[in-house]
């Protein structure tokens, strides 16, 4: 039967090694550049024929008149703007930090308390707000300050320079570095910090608090996690950039296929593709801040060369709270982990154009539990961050993993009105919504997957942590002079909490709303299940340790008949043991023979081998659907076992982390990139806790062998045992509970509550084909020695 949960095991959680991935990095030296200069034209090949190039010649003469006539944008340094609080009181559920660099979005952090970072609860890193600090000779100048913030609490604000930094003692800051390693502490301590204001030297202190969830971050944040240390320009664009994929007559894929196909003519390696058509610098270039609210910011680019303008306006949501008066909490499924963004393309030009733009998803997803999580994936894929998409006229949504999309091989995906895309991880997820008011609206023309990471290693598990966005790309559309086109998303970026996503309906469609990211394959009736009663017990007690307990409880009490009938057939089986000794004395020459005699022998006197299989059988789906509900209920993530100040157990949903030893642990442990052998950089001690009960539990009950093949087999269980002890050592902490509390409920079944005894045995003939008369005999015996005694009263 362990080998049944072993398999059962394996398909839910092998691992194969991700496909090598290609490069899409993405260039950021065109920030420097000056952002209204038009970029020129990509040089033409000579082979190239006249009239093609005649043609290019007199667009290129028409977008200089058009830029001639248009007034030059002037340079914009790179800004940061903050919308929204991480304060749990404020009116929002969340904190963005935009970049006008391609006016995107750089950060978004999560205010309910409930989500916090899981990598600084584990190393008691304390938090007080992402500066965005930028070197300069007299120290770092501060770029943005979120609402809610320690920094915030304490008064920084953007513009102060930092001058120093420190805890009992300040030091000189010079470098990101220097303030990092100067403000490093545990949450509740404070720091303090030296700024100059508009030339005025001024001290703040800052008191750190437990730091909070990013759902998109830059991802060498991410990468910091697996590669050991922060790496060096590693390619993090912001998320939501677009640009536009066709001016014209000019296509920015035919542009691209142009030059792979020149590549391969020439038998060159295929080039690093150009991310837009000539003129255009959306992606990289500064955008000027038009406007900007409390809960709005609207970026806008001029395009001279196109002759066109481009503006993209960012909405946040905001939280509804009760009347005044009224202390009750907000509606935690209040839909308001979104924001809203518009996009408009104005004509500029004199004449008509046909136009259409490209619009990259999120990217830079959480990467939590990058050594232990297994995600449950529609794909199929091992990845902790897949493309997802879900269309109007299908059933379900479609899911591709990270390391397909990053060697190549993802497809685009297939369907007609696109419903809702985006990038899904274990606990979190963020998508877009076009914001149609007709199903049967055509926005785009396809969405595609796109790796942002550099390219994996060889035979390496980089592909799993890829960085992946969807890109969706609009059907063209005829402008008129001055028109403009606008299209409307709205993105979600918050928690996979049903109640939550069921309130995101495109187009209201309830069929197709967000709660689709919920996804517990092929066991989700059962993990539902096994959830709403652990949920049930949670109401009770407060406590998803005790939960699981309870659930364990009440498990082992359903199953307590079918246990106590395995108790008396284990009773019998010892019973005749000497009988089945002399058959395999017998026999011992002929096994075939040998089995058919004990196989007669378990069915005259009504014993199953077999029935101590039967409660690890029925706990078989139990054991499936609570792993399958820590890997994907947001309810159990951050659910301490003995509270949030006692750091071991600190996640029901991850190993239990008792010691760091990858300080002395070889690389190959520590990264917990290979199966058995990598285990992470933690020693975890309750799946040893959990090997060891089943070896006693093994070795307590386990029925005598009945021939040398299962005595052989049971020595190979033992093996089995340390095998299965290699494999769950990287379950969740929640999981080795529920078997640990279901072996003591086993042992303390067999060994405190009085044995369920069988019969006498009766005495068997080392034949069990002839008839058995010692039972007529031994009670005719039985009717003499009564007679006989009553009448010795008499």
């Amino acid at each position: 039967m362990l080998v049944l949960l072993v398999n059962a095991w394996w398909s839910i959680s092998h691992m194969p090694p991700p496909k090598p991935a290609a490069p899409a990095a993405a260039d950021k030296d065109g920030a420097a550049a000056a952002d209204g200069d038009p970029q020129p034209a990509a040089p033409k090949a000579a082979d190239e024929d006249q009239p093609a190039a005649a043609a290019e010649a007199e667009d290129a003469a028409a977008a200089d008149e058009v830029a001639a006539a248009l007034p030059a944008e002037e340079a914009v340094p790179q800004q940061f703007v903050s919308l929204g609080s991480i304060d749990a009181d404020s009116n929002y559920r969340m904190l963005v930090t935009f970049t006008n660099e391609g006016a995107g979005v750089r950060r978004i952090e999560l205010a309910n308390p409930r989500y916090l970072d899981l990598q600084d609860i584990q190393e008691r890193i304390g938090y007080l707000g992402h500066l965005e600090l930028k070197p300069t000779g007299g120290g770092l100048v501060v770029g943005a300050v979120g609402a809610g913030t320690p920094a915030a609490v304490a008064g920084l604000q953007v513009g102060d320079v930092i001058t120093a930094a420190g805890f009992k003692e300040t030091k000189a800051v010079a470098t990101r570095d220097d303030f990092a390693e100067a403000t490093r502490g545990k949450p509740r301590a404070e720091v303090t910090v030296e700024v100059t204001r508009s030339g005025e030297p001024q001290t703040l202190t800052m008191k750190l608090v437990r730091a909070p969830l990013d759902v998109i971050r830059p991802e060498s944040e991410n990468a910091a996690l697996w590669m050991g240390s922060q790496p060096v320009a590693y390619p993090e664009p912001p998320s939501f950039l677009m640009t536009l994929s066709q001016v014209g007559t000019e296509q920015l894929d035919d542009l691209q296929e142009e030059l792979l196909k020149k590549a391969a003519e020439n038998g060159k390696e295929a080039p690093d593709l150009p991310a837009e058509l000539p003129g255009v610098d959306l992606r990289t270039g500064n955008w000027r801040i038009a406007e900007q609210t409390a809960d709005t910011v609207t970026f806008e680019r001029r395009l001279p060369a196109a002759g066109m303008t481009i503006v993209k306006r960012y909405r946040l949501a905001e939280v509804k709270r009760p009347k005044a008066g009224d202390d009750a909490p907000a509606d935690p499924d209040q839909p308001a982990y979104d924001l809203m963004l518009e996009v408009t393309i104005r004509n500029d030009a004199d004449g008509e154009v046909q136009t259409a733009y490209q619009l990259d998803g999120p990217n830079g997803l959480p990467i939590e539990g990058w050594w232990y999580a297994i995600k449950v994936s529609r794909s199929g894929g091992t990845g902790l961050r897949d493309m997802i998409g879900c269309y109007f006229d299908s059933k379900a949504p479609q899911m591709i993993a990270p390391g397909k999309i990053a060697s190549g091989d993802a497809e685009a995906f297939e369907g007609g009105s696109l419903a809702w895309a985006g990038v899904d991880a274990q606990y979190f997820s963020v998508c877009l919504i076009p914001q149609k008011t007709d199903p049967e609206q055509q926005w785009l023309d396809r969405v595609e997957g796109v790796a942002l990471s550099p390219k994996p290693k060889a035979r390496s598990a980089e592909g799993k942590y890829a960085n992946v966005t969807c890109r969706l790309k609009s059907l063209p559309k005829k402008l008129a002079a001055g028109e403009e086109w606008s299209q409307e998303y709205q993105v979600f970026a918050g928690p996979k909490r049903p109640a939550l996503l069921a309130n995101y309906v495109p187009a209201g469609s309830k069929r197709h709303s967000l709660v689709e990211l919920v996804y517990y394959g092929w066991f989700g009736a059962i993990a539902n299940v096994m959830l709403a009663v652990l949920h049930f017990f949670y109401a009770i007690v407060g406590n998803y340790g005790i939960a699981i307990i309870m659930l364990t409880v009440l498990v082992r009490g359903l199953m307590f008949p079918v246990s106590r009938g395995q108790a008396k057939s284990m009773a019998k089986m010892q019973e005749l043991k000497p009988e089945m000794d002399k058959l395999k004395e017998k026999y011992k020459g002929d096994q075939q023979k040998q089995a058919q005699m004990m196989q007669e022998l378990y069915r005259k006197h009504g014993v199953n081998p077999l029935a101590g299989c039967l409660p690890m059988l029925i706990q078989l789906p139990v054991f499936i659907g609570l792993y399958r509900g820590l890997a994907v209920d947001i309810e159990l993530r951050q659910a301490p076992l003995f509270g949030n100040a006692i750091r071991w157990c600190s996640n029901l949903a991850a190993p239990d982390m008792l010691l760091d030893w990858s300080s002395w642990m070889p690389s190959t442990v520590t990264k917990g990139e290979t199966m058995l052998i990598g285990l992470g950089p933690y020693l975890n001690i309750l799946p040893l806790v959990t090997m060891v009960l089943f070896l006693l539990q093994q070795k307590l009950f386990m029925p005598p062998a009945a021939n040398d093949q299962a005595a052989m087999q049971q020595k190979m269980m033992k093996y089995m045992m340390v095998f299965m002890g290699l494999l769950f050592y990287k379950v969740p902490s929640g999981l080795c509970l529920y078997f640990i509390a279901s072996s003591l409920w086993g042992i303390a079944e067999r060994k405190l509550i009085p044995p369920a005894t069988a019969k006498p045995a009766l005495a068997v003939s080392s034949d069990p084909s002839r008839p058995d008369r010692s039972g007529s005999s031994r009670a005719t015996s039985d009717r003499s020695q009564k007679r006989a005694k009553t009448k010795k009263r008499r």
